[in-house]
């Protein structure tokens, strides 16, 4: 077998099927291809432009991969009637399209020509006014089309271009012109961006016709280099677009109103290895305007922007590799109109409406190419911004001119930074910049001068009332540096090396209410300096170096209706009509870090007219030192302020503190140095609280504050010394009946030196005074006609608080500890009390001067549980010449009060009491003086034991007042009570228990000396008792043995105790009365008849003995005679007796004798009267005996 033939043979088979296969699908194409396609485009085309779309003859050489188009059509659009428009004449027609395709296609994967011709194309294009067109409705279709997503650029190779004898005729409908453009052809050698390597037959060549005038560019080639370049130039000199600028369509944003052309191009066709197609020069556009397609139909308005040339300098621009390399881009006098209208859109944002998101897609696509673009120079000279805005009530106007920008080395993508610099001014300010930035990071640093603030007035009048005015200058540098990862935030830095702001006022618009002085700001800074500011924004943090602020100067109010002068600086701001729901995420709080910040020769005011009588105080002379502040946790500062208070015209005082404190807790620490602050100024403040009108009140302090906010609550440490100096307050005045005020309380100073005070929760508060000093002090105490001590109602009553019936329980707090209290000697120097009582009338007024005193130290503490008690002593005048004088043991902070005083009054003249005696005793005083020694004694328990020794000296009432309310017999007392030298000395001891609510010493007292007054009626030998020390109301009555009229030893001395105080009180007379009962009495007158009847007897056996009459009168009965002597009296009596059995009298016992007698003896009336009257002789008579004379002594009418 032959092997190798039938190989052979094999081979030649396949290639035979191979060549017949490429036949038949030569064959097919050749007959398929062309009646295909030209279905295709006439159906496709026509349905996505709107339009016929007519072809005549489609030719397909598949072997040598020709297509010939032969009368391509698409016609007018048609009118509502469905004929085309006017002539039946083509919107487009191409006598004839050649296209020469290469193998290379397949292997490249994209288009490779050899060669395209497009023969006698024509266009045909009506103006129909208002910038619209015939084609529009084409565009619109196309525009409608969603746009394709990014994918790699096409890639192609085309080669030998040729246009030839094309032409377009524009016809001009409203002007009714027309214009044509005939006889165009252009040849380009090739378009590529592929490699691929086609022979070029085609020279580069522009001609044309317009209107007749004939244009045709040149071309140089050198056909013998290895590159072949061919370069085409083009130039066009003051080419005027005004003829042509009606004719921009009206569906673009922008309108160009005015243009000058000069183009100085060179396009360069070089075959290389990679054919390239560049296109450098220079391009000038002159007296170039544009404006917004609807400003001219809302008119006036400026053009959006405008400049005087732009130059461009290309160096090499590539497109189909999207390369562009600029020499210098330079754009002079430009002139950019920026306005915001009223519903705050702006001009340039509105030209341009966002695009529709495209729809998503899970097909992957490759990212285009970028555009690479270079630019060695950019310059604008002597540029303007106009800034008009209308959303704000004041609509606002700014200019930017002499703008100035340059900026070198420009890249994109940004492969290195790219400096820049400029310069502009601002009204009056000045402006300079320079920098260099990239996409990833820019830094800019600029310098600003003599900036007014009047240029933001128009916006910082929606917020505030008030309107600003100052000069502000400043330094800035700005940072800036993009995230590096996803999910961090750009970091951008602003530094202020410097910024001085100068003459700042916020001054009240004129327009408004003028609740200021003429021509007075609200506020004013002389000067403000900033150095070293550095604001982190990313990280949300601000330093500041130092911060100069010079003669700050504001003043603080709060009106009548107690809004603060800064709500109505500001405007109130429209509310959200639907504010969001979504909780945003908290974000990270701004901390701030000085370094140090100084006030200097500040004014600070501060006015307050929401209570009834307003508050003003002034600060001057204002000085502030911060060092070192921290917003942060925990971070100590330094702090140190200097002023001077002052209130109405009197001198200012002088604040000062240096010291240092944290925020969050807040604390501060340091030294306090107060001088003579005006607290009087602070009195309408108190006035729901007190019932005086503080006049003045200077305080001052000197020592050491430690204050700490704590969770529990605040921390208060005070050491230092401190006093109220000229301090006076007076009653407040009445309206009806008008009544003014009255000095109350004053004093020169009250020091306390030493003070420390601890203020902690959960700790009893600690309150230690080394040394109290009171100077030159005064007391105004006043008894109303209520009977009310005017110190009683210092303070107001607080008012009760309304609780709601729905409110819940109050928890019960915590009982406050007892504070714990120490004060150090008490000291009283130059004191004054000035009493007025008009609770009587006639008034009286008293006078305690001359008060001196001190108090030893005494403590709230108890040690070894016993109170301990200080030493009191007082001195001082009373009404001038009465000596006072208080010593004792006190302890004011005692729980029960102890005390152990004694106090004396020496010599007070007692006429100035003359309204007391009036009012409860119904006589006036003419004379006397007084004389008080009282002492106090309370024990731990409450138990008091008072004695109160009065003395009265010549003390004389006068006569009676007539309509007294009370009428007391106080001369009968005086004369009861005073002895010979006129001097009444009495003792009223009182004892009882404080703890008793019940028990008040001043009533008892009172209530003893009015019942020792009444005595003087109702029991005066009981008033003659207590003043000779006993016997008591037994000293009025004589007590004789029943029917006898005998004085008894205990008579007798009673007898002289009455004679006594009677010798010693001359102004005295008595009256005896004698008293005798028969009821009662007459048992024992018989009685006392009968041993008169035995006495006389046995005197009348003495006298018949021989005894003389005087002798009689000393004899007494015996026991032994008594029967005998009875005997002879029975005998004698004349009454029937008892006789025996012979008639005579019976002799019969004593008892029987003296029953029969008894019953016998008669007693009348005139016998118990004679009894009486012989009774008050007898004590008159003693009394006499006594050397009373009789005319002091008098009988009254005896009664029986």
């Amino acid at each position: 077998m032959d092997i190798q033939g039938l190989q052979h043979s094999k081979w030649l088979r396949r290639l035979a099927g191979l060549i017949a296969s490429v036949l038949l699908v030569w064959g097919i194409s050749w007959l398929a291809l062309p009646p295909w396609l030209k279905t295709q485009l006439e159906t496709r085309l026509g349905e996505q432009l709107g339009r016929q779309v007519t072809v005549g003859q489609i030719e397909f050489k598949p072997w040598s991969l020709e297509l010939t188009l032969h009368d391509f059509r698409v016609a007018q659009a048609a009118d509502a009637a469905g004929a085309p428009q006017g002539e039946a004449l083509p919107q487009l027609s191409v006598k004839r399209l050649y296209i020469n395709a290469e193998l290379q296609s397949l292997l490249k994967f994209a288009p490779v020509v050899d060669a395209i011709t497009v023969e006698a194309p024509h266009l045909r294009l009506t103006h129909l006014g208002a910038g619209r067109y015939d084609v529009d409705d084409v565009l619109e279709r196309l525009a409608a089309k969603p746009a394709a997503p990014d994918s790699e650029p096409l890639r192609f190779a085309l080669y030998n271009l040729v246009l030839a004898d094309g032409a377009i005729d524009f016809t001009d409908a409203p002007h009714q012109q027309t214009h044509q453009l005939s006889k165009l052809t252009i040849k380009l050698p090739f378009l590529s961006n592929l490699a691929a390597q086609r022979e070029v037959v085609v020279t580069p060549q522009l001609a044309f016709a317009l209107d007749g005038s004939h244009f045709d560019s040149a071309a140089q080639s050198t056909p013998f280099a290895a590159s072949h370049k061919t370069e085409v130039a083009f130039k066009v000199v003051n080419l005027n677009l005004a003829p042509y600028l009606a004719y921009q369509p009206a569906s673009l944003p922008l309108r160009l109103t005015s243009a000058v052309l000069d183009a100085d191009l060179i396009l360069a066709f070089e075959q290389s290895p990679e054919p390239l197609v560049s296109l450098s020069g220079l391009i000038q556009a002159s007296q170039v305007k544009l404006m917004s397609q609807t400003a001219a139909k809302t008119p006036p308005s400026a053009d959006l922007l405008e400049f005087k040339q732009l130059s461009v300098q290309l160096k090499r621009l590539q497109p189909l590799l999207r390369d562009a390399q600029l020499a210098s881009l330079t754009l002079v006098e430009p002139q950019v109109n920026l306005a915001r209208d009223a519903v705050g859109q702006l001009n340039w944002l509105a030209l341009f409406k966002p695009a529709d998101a495209p729809k998503a897609t899970t097909e992957k696509v490759a990212k285009s190419t970028p555009w690479k673009v270079s630019m060695d120079q950019l310059t604008v000279q002597a540029g303007q911004v106009q800034w008009q805005d209308a959303s704000i009530a004041s609509p606002s106007r700014l200019q930017l001119t002499a703008l100035d920008v340059n900026a070198t080395a420009m890249r994109w993508p940004m492969t290195q930074a790219m400096p820049f610099e400029g310069n502009a001014k601002l009204d009056a300010a000045s402006l300079s910049f320079k920098g260099s930035a990239t996409d990833q990071n820019a830094q800019v640093s600029a310098q600003l001068s003599d900036l007014p603030l009047a240029v933001a007035a128009p916006y910082v009048a929606e917020m505030l009332q008030p309107r600003l005015d100052g000069v502000l200058n400043t330094a800035v540098n700005v940072s800036w540096q993009a995230a590096t990862q996803a999910g961090q935030d750009d970091k951008l830095e602003v530094q202020l090396p410097q910024l001085t702001l100068d003459q700042f006022t916020l001054a009240s618009d004129p327009r408004g209410k003028k609740s200021q002085r003429v021509n007075q700001p609200l506020a004013s800074i002389k000067q403000l300096q900033l150095t070293d500011v550095a604001i982190d924004v990313t990280g949300r943090s601000a330093s500041l170096g130092r911060a100069s602020v010079n003669q700050p100067q504001t003043r603080v109010l709060r009106a009548a209706n107690g809004r603060w002068m800064f709500e109505d600086w500001l405007k109130a701001q429209p509310r959200q009509p639907h504010p969001s729901t979504t909780q945003e995420p908290a974000s990270k709080p701004w901390t701030l870090a000085v370094q140090q910040l100084d006030v200097r020769n500040g004014q600070l005011g501060f006015e307050d007219q929401s209570s009834a009588k307003p508050v003003a105080i002034n600060g001057l002379s204002v000085a502030l030192q911060l060092k070192n502040f921290s917003s942060a946790r925990g971070k100590p500062f330094g702090l140190s302020l200097a002023a001077r208070v002052q209130h109405g015209r009197t001198e200012p005082g002088h604040l000062n503190w240096r010291g240092s404190g944290k925020l969050s807790p807040l604390q501060m620490q340091g030294q306090l140095t107060a001088k003579r602050l005006p607290l009087h100024a602070l009195e309408p403040y108190l006035a729901d609280q007190l019932n005086v009108e503080l006049l003045r009140a200077d305080a001052s302090f000197k020592g050491q504050v430690n204050f700490a906010q704590q969770a529990r609550g605040i921390r208060l440490k005070v050491q230092g010394d401190t006093s109220v100096e000229d301090f006076q307050a007076n009653t407040l005045p009445q309206a009806q009946p008008f009544i003014p005020g009255e000095a109350l309380l004053n004093w020169k100073a009250l020091s306390l030196r030493g003070l420390a005070l601890e203020l902690a929760p959960g700790v009893a508060t600690q309150v230690n005074v080394q040394e109290t000093v009171l100077n030159d002090f005064y007391a105004r105490l006043i008894l109303s006609a209520a009977g009310r001590f005017n110190l009683q109602d210092v303070l107001k009553p607080a008012r009760p608080e309304t609780v709601s019936a729905a409110a819940p329980a109050p928890v019960a707090a915590a009982p406050d500890l007892p504070a714990v209290i120490n004060f150090g000697p008490v000291s009283l120097l130059g004191g004054r009390v000035d009493f007025s009582d008009r609770f009587i009338q006639p008034n009286y007024s008293a006078d305690l001067s001359e008060l001196t005193g001190k108090l030893s130290a005494f403590s709230s503490e108890k040690p070894n549980g016993e109170v301990q008690l200080a030493d009191l002593e007082l001195r001082g005048r009373a009404q001038g010449t009465a000596a006072l004088e208080v010593l004792g043991k006190i302890n004011p902070l005692a729980k029960p009060l102890a005390l152990d005083i004694k106090g004396k009054v020496r010599d007070l003249e007692l006429p100035p009491l003359s309204p007391y005696s009036a009012r409860y005793a119904g006589y006036g005083i003419e004379r006397g003086k007084l004389s008080v020694d009282v002492a106090y004694q309370v024990q731990p328990d409450g138990q008091l034991t008072a004695n109160h020794k009065i003395v009265l000296n010549q003390l004389k009432f006068g006569d009676a007042v007539p309509g007294a309310q009370k009428s007391l017999p106080v001369k009968l007392a005086v004369a009861l009570l005073a002895d010979r030298h006129g001097v009444i000395d009495i003792d009223l001891p009182v004892s009882g228990s404080l703890s008793d609510p019940q028990f008040r010493i001043g009533p008892i007292v009172f209530k003893l000396i009015v019942n020792l007054i009444v005595k003087a009626v109702t029991a005066p030998f009981s008033l003659l008792a207590s003043v000779l020390g006993g016997g008591g109301d037994e000293l009025s009555m004589v007590n004789f043995a029943a029917g006898t009229a005998t004085l008894s030893p205990e008579v007798r001395a009673g007898l002289d105790k009455v004679a006594k105080a009677l010798l010693e009180r001359p102004a005295l007379n008595m009256t005896v009365v004698g008293l005798a009962s028969l009821e009662h009495e007459r048992e024992a007158y018989k009685r006392a008849q009968l041993q008169a009847l035995v006495l006389a007897e046995k005197r009348r056996v003495a006298v018949l003995g021989g005894a003389t009459a005087d002798a009689t009168q000393a004899l007494a009965v015996s026991e032994q005679d008594y029967p005998v002597l009875l005997k002879a009296v029975y005998k004698r009596a004349d009454f029937p007796k008892p006789r025996n059995l012979i008639g005579l009298t019976k002799d019969i016992p004593v008892p029987e004798m003296e029953a029969l007698l008894l019953a016998n003896l008669r007693v009348t009336e005139p016998a118990m009267q004679a009894l009486a009257e012989q009774r008050g002789v007898v004590v008159r008579d003693y009394l006499a005996s006594l050397k009373l004379p009789m005319e002091r002594l008098f009988l009254g009418a005896a009664k029986a």
